[in-house]
Formats: C-alpha cells, structure tokens, sequence
C-alpha cells in the first residue's frame, strides 16, 4: 500500500522516560524502557531532531535542514534525502518514537501512536476515501487518565484519541464498516482530516482495508 502524505501536522517526540545522552561527538544514546539504543548517525540533523522531540510533540518540517523537503513533499509525496536518512534513525529508535497527528489551528495533537514493543516501527499507508475500511477484531475503546485509548491485543501500538476530531472519528469507525467519505460526511468534517486519522489507524494495523470499487476515484 502507498505512502500517505498527510493533510495535517506530522509530530513527533520520545515517550516521558526515554532521554537523550551524549559523550561529545563520540556517542548518542536514547535511554528509554527497554534499555539504551545507541545511535549511529550522530549527525547534526540527527542531533538536534532527538533534542526536539525530547520536549514534546514537535514538527521535524520545522528544521531548517528538512523546510524545503517537508514542503516538497507535501506538494509531491517524494520525501527528501535528508527526510529519509532521519528516518532510518527514528525506525532504529522503535518504540521509544511517539507519532502523533495535529491540525493546524494551534492546539496540540489529536491523537497519538504509543509503541506496545520495543521493535515498532510506524509507516503511515494511504487509503483511497471510498475503500472500505473496517476495525480489526479485539479492538476496544478504553478510558484512561481523562483520555480515551484504542487497544487492540496483539498490536504493536495503542493509541492515545486527545481530542476532537480524532475521538468522534474514531468511534464512527469502531461502529462497523465505512469509508472515508461516509465517515466525513456525517461528521460533517474535510475529508483529508477523517483520511489522516484513518491512515494513521490503517498504517499501525488497527483498520483493515477493503478494495475500493471499480472505477472510483481516490477522493
């Protein structure tokens, strides 16, 4: 399944007790739950993208290294060279990266992807708007600390809904099959912003994808 190039915000930081250590140039080192990883690209891109998301949910597009790319590819949908060496890093990191969704209207992330494993990786995967898309068996919606978390036994990630839309978006799709475009209709909300959290959901393996039909469009 392609890539999907989201509509919103792209964020990212590092779980609560994961922390950045360094020894001069020599090593870097991101301590988290399930041990210490230490990172081979001790780059200066890499340096200052795990300092970043060291303070919380950030947009890495707002490095001067990855401006120009991030703008490319949400024109293009061809990540960058220097996009894609961090994110070799960020893979290698596995569970210690959260991924997180925000719009753009100032307030914080609407939802993010918390590893279950140590080994998680994230790929967000695009979604035509009129496949349909069903949750996969086992998933629950569970109140936790005042938010609301998606679990799924087996899964490699449970996700954290903060707010609207993420939340209403989320239990339209725990009601039974549907589409993109039935789910941005009747919540009357801009379909890319209902294809982003399903893209999101879809990419951790908490949607199951059905074909869209013959001859329709993508939109």
């Amino acid at each position: 399944m392609a890539s999907h190039v989201p509509f919103g915000r792209p964020l990212f930081s590092l779980l609560e007790d994961a922390i950045v250590l360094t020894e001069g140039d020599r090593r870097l080192i991101v301590s988290g739950p399930w041990g210490d990883v230490e990172v081979a690209d001790r780059s200066p891109l890499v340096r200052e993208a795990l300092h970043r998301m060291s303070l919380g949910p950030v947009s890495l597009g707002n490095i001067p290294a990855l401006a120009q790319e991030f703008d490319h590819w949400q024109a293009t949908g061809a990540p960058g060279t220097q996009w894609m060496r961090l994110k070799a890093t960020l893979d290698a990191l596995g569970g210690c990266v959260v991924n997180s969704l925000g719009l753009f209207d100032g307030g914080g992330p609407i939802l993010s992807l918390v590893a279950e494993v140590p080994d998680a990786v994230f790929d967000c995967v695009s979604v035509p708007h009129r496949a349909e898309v069903r949750v996969r068996a086992g998933t629950a919606l569970e109140d936790i600390r005042a938010e609301q978390v998606l679990r799924c036994p087996g899964l490699a990630y449970r996700v954290v809904l903060h707010r609207a839309p993420a939340t209403e978006i989320a239990k339209c799709l725990l009601s039974g099959r549907t589409t993109i475009t039935e789910v941005a209709d009747g919540l009357q909300l801009a379909p890319p912003v209902v294809g982003d959290v399903v893209a999101y959901l879809a990419g951790i393996g908490f949607l199951l994808v059905e074909a869209a039909p013959n001859g329709s469009s993508d939109i």
